[in-house]
């Protein structure tokens, strides 16, 4: 997302949340700070790193509001969220705990990434 988004706030408070930008220049931006990331559906990006998966869901419109990242596996995955933050100066939304990454307190990042593995593997191993 471009902005945070204030989850106390009555939604009547909030401000108008301005968008990412046009999807192709996203994409460009993307893939040239990842190169090994592959977008050939533009609408749905796949980046394979070591131990871990990003699938990017951009949407279908020509003006991109906010990516919807779906992390899978384990691994170093924090550095790879931090540049695509960067790139596209942007925050990253952490769906598990409805608080922002602060990539700034690396610590606190990494305990989060692995709080959710952790859930994650827990109710998978209750399906079985």
């Amino acid at each position: 997302m471009k902005t945070k988004y204030d989850f106390e706030a009555p939604e009547e408070q909030q401000p108008p949340v301005p968008p990412l930008g046009q999807r192709d220049d996203i994409i460009a931006k993307l893939s040239r700070a990842i190169p090994q990331l592959d977008y050939r559906d533009k609408a749905w990006g796949i980046l394979e790193g070591e131990g871990f998966s990003i699938e990017f869901n951009t949407g279908d419109e020509e003006l991109v509001d906010s990516i919807m990242l779906h992390v899978r596996g384990g691994g170093e995955v924090m550095e790879t969220l931090r540049l695509i933050c960067g790139t596209l100066e942007a925050y990253a939304l952490d769906t598990s705990d409805t608080g922002y990454i602060d990539f700034e307190q690396p610590e606190a990042a990494e305990q989060s990434w692995e709080q959710f593995q952790k859930y994650r593997d827990q109710v998978l191993n209750q399906d079985n």
